[in-house]
């Protein structure tokens, strides 16, 4: 997705993704990330980290979080802006 509405953009190197299953927006931010190409690392809620952490690395409790190249984005709401923005910096 990134390549077809930003061909320019470079892509992101480290992209972490903070989940829970049976999300519907923990599924529509990896959706996002798959479409456009970029690889990520997810982590599960209660299998890879508690809520504590959740809070203490983001400073929100809900999911999906998520950090590329060590900024926090936030969720899929703001992944769906990035990618935005990203396209109005590649035209």
């Amino acid at each position: 997705m990134l390549a077809y509405i930003a061909p320019n953009a470079d892509k992101p190197k480290d992209v972490t993704v903070f989940t829970r299953e049976g999300c519907e927006y923990c599924v529509r931010a990896k959706g996002m990330l798959h479409d456009a190409g970029i690889q990520f690392e997810e982590l599960v809620l209660n299998r890879d980290y508690t809520e504590a952490t959740l809070r203490a690395v983001s400073g929100r409790a809900t999911v999906p979080q998520v950090f590329i190249n060590g900024e926090h984005i936030g969720g899929s709401d703001d992944l769906a802006a990035w990618f935005a923005k990203q396209a109005k910096k590649a035209a």
